[in-house]
Protein backbone atom coordinates (compact mmCIF):
# COMPACT_ATOMS: atom_id res chain seq x y z
CA UNK A 1 0.00 0.00 0.00
CA UNK A 2 2.94 2.50 0.84
CA UNK A 3 4.47 1.83 -2.18
CA UNK A 4 0.70 2.51 -4.57
CA UNK A 5 0.69 5.86 -2.66
CA UNK A 6 3.81 7.21 -3.53
CA UNK A 7 3.75 6.20 -7.16
CA UNK A 8 0.70 8.09 -6.47
CA UNK A 9 2.53 11.03 -4.83
CA UNK A 10 5.09 10.72 -7.49
CA UNK A 11 2.85 10.84 -10.65
CA UNK A 12 0.81 13.68 -9.14
CA UNK A 13 4.10 15.95 -8.49
CA UNK A 14 5.44 15.48 -12.26
CA UNK A 15 2.19 16.21 -13.85
CA UNK A 16 2.19 19.50 -10.90
CA UNK A 17 5.75 20.52 -12.48
CA UNK A 18 4.78 19.76 -16.35
CA UNK A 19 1.11 21.34 -15.59
CA UNK A 20 3.27 24.43 -14.13
CA UNK A 21 5.79 24.81 -16.57
CA UNK A 22 3.24 24.47 -19.68
CA UNK A 23 0.62 26.98 -18.14
CA UNK A 24 3.85 29.83 -17.95
CA UNK A 25 4.58 29.24 -21.61
CA UNK A 26 0.94 29.68 -21.84
CA UNK A 27 1.08 32.88 -20.19
CA UNK A 28 3.49 34.24 -22.32
CA UNK A 29 1.30 33.00 -25.76
CA UNK A 30 -1.34 34.20 -24.42
CA UNK A 31 0.06 37.37 -23.49
CA UNK A 32 1.81 37.94 -27.09
CA UNK A 33 -1.33 37.29 -28.69
CA UNK A 34 -3.71 39.67 -26.52
CA UNK A 35 -0.87 42.37 -27.28
CA UNK A 36 -1.09 41.63 -30.99
CA UNK A 37 -4.54 41.77 -30.77
CA UNK A 38 -5.24 44.78 -28.94
CA UNK A 39 -2.20 46.58 -31.33
CA UNK A 40 -3.25 45.44 -34.82
CA UNK A 41 -7.08 45.72 -34.19
CA UNK A 42 -7.48 48.97 -36.43
CA UNK A 43 -4.92 47.40 -39.21
CA UNK A 44 -6.55 44.27 -39.39
CA UNK A 45 -10.01 44.96 -40.01
CA UNK A 46 -9.36 48.13 -42.71
CA UNK A 47 -10.30 50.76 -40.67
CA UNK A 48 -8.92 53.42 -43.52
CA UNK A 49 -11.74 52.03 -45.28
CA UNK A 50 -14.33 53.39 -43.55
CA UNK A 51 -15.12 50.61 -41.44
CA UNK A 52 -14.56 50.42 -37.73
CA UNK A 53 -12.80 48.46 -35.69
CA UNK A 54 -14.29 44.93 -34.92
CA UNK A 55 -17.04 45.29 -37.44
CA UNK A 56 -19.47 42.61 -38.03
CA UNK A 57 -19.51 43.56 -42.03
CA UNK A 58 -16.26 42.85 -42.77
CA UNK A 59 -15.82 39.28 -43.29
CA UNK A 60 -12.78 38.55 -41.28
CA UNK A 61 -13.99 40.37 -37.86
CA UNK A 62 -15.02 37.19 -36.38
CA UNK A 63 -12.27 35.32 -37.17
CA UNK A 64 -9.90 38.30 -35.15
CA UNK A 65 -12.88 38.24 -32.34
CA UNK A 66 -12.62 34.72 -31.71
CA UNK A 67 -8.35 34.95 -31.79
CA UNK A 68 -8.84 38.12 -29.12
CA UNK A 69 -11.55 35.49 -26.76
CA UNK A 70 -8.39 32.44 -27.65
CA UNK A 71 -5.80 34.54 -26.07
CA UNK A 72 -8.72 36.50 -23.26
CA UNK A 73 -9.50 32.58 -21.86
CA UNK A 74 -6.24 31.39 -22.31
CA UNK A 75 -4.70 34.33 -20.14
CA UNK A 76 -7.72 33.52 -17.70
CA UNK A 77 -6.66 29.82 -17.82
CA UNK A 78 -2.57 30.00 -17.44
CA UNK A 79 -3.67 32.60 -14.18
CA UNK A 80 -5.49 30.44 -12.37
CA UNK A 81 -3.23 27.50 -13.27
CA UNK A 82 -0.03 29.38 -11.90
CA UNK A 83 -2.30 29.96 -8.60
CA UNK A 84 -3.73 26.49 -8.67
CA UNK A 85 0.40 24.73 -9.32
CA UNK A 86 1.81 27.34 -6.12
CA UNK A 87 -0.71 26.64 -3.86
CA UNK A 88 -0.94 22.87 -4.17
CA UNK A 89 2.99 23.15 -3.95
CA UNK A 90 3.00 25.19 -1.10
CA UNK A 91 0.24 23.08 0.82
CA UNK A 92 2.22 19.59 -0.23
CA UNK A 93 4.66 20.23 2.76
CA UNK A 94 7.86 21.64 2.55
CA UNK A 95 9.44 18.84 1.37
CA UNK A 96 6.57 18.04 -0.78
CA UNK A 97 6.55 14.66 0.93
CA UNK A 98 3.76 15.07 3.36
CA UNK A 99 0.10 16.13 1.95
CA UNK A 100 -2.07 16.99 4.90
CA UNK A 101 -5.78 16.15 4.06
CA UNK A 102 -6.58 20.21 4.22
CA UNK A 103 -3.57 20.48 1.51
CA UNK A 104 -4.79 18.14 -0.58
CA UNK A 105 -8.63 19.74 -0.41
CA UNK A 106 -7.40 23.21 -1.21
CA UNK A 107 -5.39 21.78 -3.95
CA UNK A 108 -8.05 19.63 -5.97
CA UNK A 109 -10.26 22.31 -4.96
CA UNK A 110 -8.10 25.49 -7.10
CA UNK A 111 -6.96 22.69 -9.62
CA UNK A 112 -10.79 21.98 -10.79
CA UNK A 113 -11.34 25.73 -11.06
CA UNK A 114 -8.00 25.87 -13.41
CA UNK A 115 -9.10 23.21 -15.01
CA UNK A 116 -12.52 24.82 -16.06
CA UNK A 117 -11.01 27.97 -16.73
CA UNK A 118 -8.65 25.62 -19.04
CA UNK A 119 -11.69 23.95 -20.76
CA UNK A 120 -13.47 26.95 -21.73
CA UNK A 121 -10.18 27.93 -23.51
CA UNK A 122 -10.20 24.42 -24.92
CA UNK A 123 -13.55 24.75 -26.65
CA UNK A 124 -12.28 28.25 -28.24
CA UNK A 125 -8.92 27.02 -29.47
CA UNK A 126 -10.73 23.80 -31.08
CA UNK A 127 -13.12 26.19 -32.68
CA UNK A 128 -10.38 28.34 -33.76
CA UNK A 129 -8.40 24.99 -35.11
CA UNK A 130 -11.40 24.13 -36.81
CA UNK A 131 -11.74 27.54 -38.52
CA UNK A 132 -7.88 27.45 -39.58
CA UNK A 133 -8.47 23.96 -41.31
CA UNK A 134 -11.71 25.26 -42.94
CA UNK A 135 -9.82 27.97 -44.44
CA UNK A 136 -7.29 25.75 -45.97
CA UNK A 137 -3.96 27.05 -47.02
CA UNK A 138 -4.81 30.42 -45.80
CA UNK A 139 -5.81 29.30 -42.25
CA UNK A 140 -2.37 27.70 -41.70
CA UNK A 141 -0.66 31.18 -42.19
CA UNK A 142 -1.70 32.19 -38.48
CA UNK A 143 1.70 31.95 -37.39
CA UNK A 144 3.40 29.57 -35.13
CA UNK A 145 2.64 31.37 -32.13
CA UNK A 146 -0.89 31.11 -32.37
CA UNK A 147 -0.46 27.56 -33.08
CA UNK A 148 1.95 26.88 -29.70
CA UNK A 149 -1.19 28.57 -27.87
CA UNK A 150 -3.56 26.46 -29.41
CA UNK A 151 -1.53 22.99 -28.77
CA UNK A 152 -0.79 24.55 -25.13
CA UNK A 153 -4.59 24.53 -24.65
CA UNK A 154 -5.42 21.48 -25.77
CA UNK A 155 -2.48 19.89 -24.17
CA UNK A 156 -3.01 21.48 -20.76
CA UNK A 157 -6.96 20.40 -20.87
CA UNK A 158 -6.00 17.09 -21.12
CA UNK A 159 -3.26 16.62 -18.46
CA UNK A 160 -4.71 19.19 -15.95
CA UNK A 161 -8.07 16.75 -15.96
CA UNK A 162 -5.60 13.87 -15.18
CA UNK A 163 -3.84 15.62 -12.53
CA UNK A 164 -6.96 16.71 -10.50
CA UNK A 165 -8.54 13.48 -11.39
CA UNK A 166 -5.36 12.04 -9.23
CA UNK A 167 -6.13 14.87 -6.58
CA UNK A 168 -9.28 13.97 -5.84
CA UNK A 169 -8.59 10.51 -5.60
CA UNK A 170 -6.23 11.06 -2.84
CA UNK A 171 -8.43 13.19 -1.15
CA UNK A 172 -11.41 10.29 -1.19
CA UNK A 173 -8.40 7.74 -0.21
CA UNK A 174 -7.29 9.91 2.98
CA UNK A 175 -11.12 10.00 3.70
CA UNK A 176 -11.65 6.56 3.45
CA UNK A 177 -8.67 4.04 2.67
CA UNK A 178 -8.19 2.46 -1.00
CA UNK A 179 -12.02 2.33 -1.49
CA UNK A 180 -14.87 4.12 -0.42
CA UNK A 181 -17.78 2.23 0.82
CA UNK A 182 -21.26 2.14 -0.15
CA UNK A 183 -22.98 4.02 2.22
CA UNK A 184 -25.64 2.29 3.77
Amino acid sequence: MALEHLGRRNVAGSLLLLNLLMYVFLLGFAGWALNSSIKNAGADVGVGWGEQPWSPYYRQSAWFASRFHLATFAALAGALGVAAKASAAYHGGRSGASWRPQGLAAAASLGTAAWAATALAFGVACREIHDAAAAGPAGAARGWRMRALEGLTVTLAFTQLLYVLLLHAAVAGERCGLACAADA
